[in-house]
């Protein structure tokens, strides 16, 4: 079967689908020029650049059109535009005027579960009926790949469509396979091309770890640990107070409020969480309230513990436990520097790859390194590539934006049993 593959990137389309067997590539799309060298590099096939100024008359007749558009607009960490969003979220329609041009028999999309739900649904409903308009029928299911035997946990929406409905109803999407741990994917013996934790994390980690077992910490639950709240006693909800009335208690890390004069004088005593509201966001009021409660169980502790935390970067003072409740050594997990602190995750299973940004790239615990690129492509089932950007922060976003290659095959498999 001939497939185009729209906003392909990295190909994850085109790898998945030449994994399944039956399936020639005519047509492909890539506005971002060096994917598009590295497109043709692994695929020998050279991507069209902006699919909006391709007339969809030059795209070739084909029996599947492939697309992983533009999820931003829909992801949880974009803004969440949804249909309204100028940009991105309108390449929808590019691949609607494609599809009614050349009406190929399936379809095959991919994008982030929010697409389900943004704008409450309307942006869904939207995809559907015009592809239904057009005469598909459209059947669609959130999977990670983790739920086909690679361990990342990354849900990504596959939708399938076709013009023909009966042939469709017999469809089953691939069934649950065991996983493989992390431990498959990382490679054992650190190598030269490894990138080597910083000093500053890796002796911010260990002071973290020093408290986790010097406390004679049996378990953790999952919960984060905020230093700031080691000795404080401020309000959880201090917008309707005086700063007369500040000046009763105590800022992060026990420090007196009773000199404040001013609200900026409060302020730079407070932990950066609670000063855009006067408050601790919702999210974070267990958290706060069981470190204040660890605190009172370890006073002695960590009031010396903290005098050698380093302090100049907010999330580095927030530690959230993702990991195993009984373990606490974290050189058995990965490792994560997020703006919302440093959360330690069970080494079971990858986080999921997403548009990183080389702070939010997966730390090796149990070697102090960051994950590889390599590892990466290995979790996108894009590993047999040739071809793959070499500057790290641009292959850790070209991976983050790819489609999962071993899911996109185990549908096209189901795809070629339909069609006997």
């Amino acid at each position: 079967m001939k497939f185009i593959d729209l906003f392909a990137g990295l190909g994850g389309f085109h790898q998945g689908l030449v994994n399944a067997g039956g399936f020639e590539c005519v047509f492909a799309s890539e506005i971002d020029e060096s994917l598009r060298e590295i497109y043709a590099n692994n695929h020998g096939l050279s991507p069209h650049g902006d699919i909006t100024k391709v007339h969809e008359s030059s795209v070739p007749e084909h029996d599947v059109l492939c697309a992983g558009f533009p999820c931003q607009p829909f992801s949880l960490a974009g803004s969440k535009k949804g249909a309204k969003c100028p940009e991105s979220g309108k390449l929808i329609n590019d691949i609607i005027r494609i599809a009614e041009y050349r009406r190929p028999n399936f379809l095959m999309l991919e994008n982030v579960p929010n697409v389900l739900t943004i704008e409450n649904g309307s942006f869904w409903h939207y995809i559907k009926s015009s592809f239904e308009g057009l005469g598909y029928k459209i059947i669609h299911k959130v999977i990670s790949p983790d739920e086909v035997g690679i361990p990342q946990n990354r849900k990504r929406l596959f939708i399938v469509g076709s013009l023909d409905h009966q042939l469709l109803d017999c469809f089953e999407w691939p069934l649950q396979k065991k996983e493989k741990t992390l431990e498959a994917v990382i490679e054992k013996k650190i190598k030269r091309n490894h990138k080597r934790l910083e000093d500053g994390k890796r002796l911010q980690l260990e002071h973290w770890q020093r408290l986790l077992i010097d406390c004679g910490l049996k378990t953790m639950p999952p919960i984060s640990l905020c230093a700031p709240e080691f000795g404080a006693t401020y309000p959880l909800d201090f917008h309707n107070l005086r700063v007369k009335d500040m000046q009763n208690y105590k800022g992060a890390y026990g420090k007196s409020l009773k000199d404040c004069k001013s609200w900026s004088e409060v302020m730079m005593l407070m932990p950066s969480y609670v000063q855009k509201n006067k408050a601790a966001p919702e999210w974070m009021l267990e958290s706060v309230e069981y470190s204040r409660s660890f605190y009172r169980k370890h006073k002695r502790f960590l009031n010396s513990w903290h005098k050698n935390l380093q302090k100049e970067n907010n999330s580095w003072q927030i530690l959230e436990w993702r990991g195993h409740r009984d373990y606490l050594n974290f050189d058995r997990h990965l490792i994560q520097f997020r703006a919302s602190g440093i959360r330690i995750i069970r080494a079971v299973r990858a986080p999921s790859l997403i548009s990183m940004t080389p702070t939010q790239i997966p730390i090796v615990g149990s070697q102090m390194r960051y994950l590889s690129k390599h590892e990466a492509a290995k979790l996108q089932n894009l590993h047999k590539l040739k071809s793959i950007p070499k500057n790290d922060t641009r292959a850790f976003k070209a991976f983050g934006n790819a489609v999962n290659a071993k899911v996109v095959e185990l549908i096209a498999k189901k795809l070629i049993k339909l069609q006997g």
